[in-house]
């Protein structure tokens, strides 16, 4: 049965970011509608999952570093408000080569800057503590306001309370096409039509073609991540988050939360494909990489892996983020590209694109994020 329906805004996207948004927008008053293509919940984009990492400590752009200092507290309010545990504090080591001294050091700076004190770590000792296998040499520094997010009770939590404040959630609703029209905007899909005076487009992977279908085009390339999880020789041994930049690409690993008894680790970087063709077999190659880097850096695990999961990561041809509105069509905002590095900050995101639709200034110098930065990005459509 085709529906017609009708709001102030509508989110496209019910991952961590259109959740985020679709809540400060209801909670500013807004009659808002959250589309989310999946039953929710699902695994089929880049939100979900058990944990990702929070931190202080960025290694991005430089705009980034309130934003992630405020994220933090966010969710800690959040979580309060939720009434479940969405964070979980545990410190994390970040370590590079002395040839990386500049990167260690931008890095450690942004810690102080948001008021925390970075905790220079000697090799040895870390190595020691975590059966690690690091160079004496290597450069190496824990962040204390670091922590786990439990992400799939974070987006559940976020879509609750987004409930809590009136807003509608509408999931198996594919959204197929966004019209311009004199009264606003019209988002058309399977199940009808949505009218409203504005849309917030977060559709995660699907970004690329979504877009394009208005006429913005960014180069986005959407990477299948293997998330392996190594069982510890010893389960007693103390385990922490790191960072490791002596990699590349860095390789990420989060203490045993999941599955007890294993630590979870993955490369900041995967082979590129298509997201509704992403469930194909880990390469040999990648799980040769790993049990290499298990042998030479991580001696305190099998290096066979005993779980494998995978999501998808989007990403610009920068590494950055885009979070804007089109150009011709103020009443149109997106954000895209956030992966790998943005589920942290969803908080402080949803808040500007709220922002944004409202007409409000920005809170964060968001310059560096827009998305006439690549060129050729608008082109005609039918909007």
């Amino acid at each position: 049965m085709s529906q017609e329906l009708k709001a102030e805004v509508v989110v496209v996207g019910a991952g961590i970011h259109g959740s985020s948004a679709a809540l400060h927008l209801a909670r500013a008053g807004k009659d808002t509608i959250l589309l989310e293509k999946f039953p929710v919940p699902h695994a089929r984009g880049s939100s979900h999952g058990q944990s990702r990492i929070t931190r202080k400590a960025n290694y991005a752009h430089p705009a980034l570093t309130p934003i992630h200092g405020d994220s933090l507290n966010m969710w800690q309010s959040l979580q309060a408000q939720a009434g479940v545990t969405l964070f979980k504090p545990h410190s994390m080591l970040v370590i590079g080569t002395k040839e990386q001294k500049s990167l260690i050091d931008k890095i450690a700076s942004t810690v102080k800057h948001l008021g925390e004190t970075p905790q220079w770590a000697d090799p040895k000792d870390i190595n020691t503590k975590y059966r690690i296998n690091f160079p004496d040499s290597s450069l190496a520094f824990m962040d204390p306001s670091a922590g786990i997010l439990k992400a799939d009770k974070c987006v559940m939590a976020l879509q609750q309370l987004f409930r809590d404040a009136g807003g509608r959630l509408m999931d198996e609703w594919m959204v197929e096409d966004v019209v311009s029209v004199d009264e606003g905007v019209e988002v058309r899909g399977s199940l009808g039509v949505v009218r409203a005076g504005s849309v917030v487009l977060c559709p995660g992977p699907w970004a690329g073609p979504f877009l394009a279908k208005i006429g913005v085009h960014i180069p986005l390339k959407v990477e299948r991540i293997t998330v392996l999880y190594m069982k510890m020789l010893d389960p007693t041994t103390p385990t922490t988050i790191f960072i490791d930049f002596t990699e590349t690409p860095h390789v990420y690993c989060v203490p045993q939360l999941e599955y007890p008894g294993m630590v979870k680790l993955a490369y900041h970087q995967g082979p590129v494909v298509d997201p509704d063709k992403r469930d194909i077999a880990v390469s040999d190659e990648l799980r040769e990489s790993i049990k290499k880097y298990m042998s030479k850096k991580y001696p305190g695990l099998c290096p066979e892996p005993a779980i494998e999961e995978t999501c998808l990561y989007t990403v610009t041809p920068d590494g950055e983020f885009v979070l804007d509105r089109h150009p011709k069509h103020p009443n149109i905002v997106f954000a895209c590209g956030f992966s790998g590095t943005g589920f942290k900050i969803a908080p402080a995101i949803g808040e500007e694109l709220c922002r944004l639709v409202l007409g409000q200034p920005p809170k964060y110098n968001l310059q560096h994020f827009k998305a006439d930065r690549f060129n050729n990005t608008l082109s005609s459509s039918k909007l």
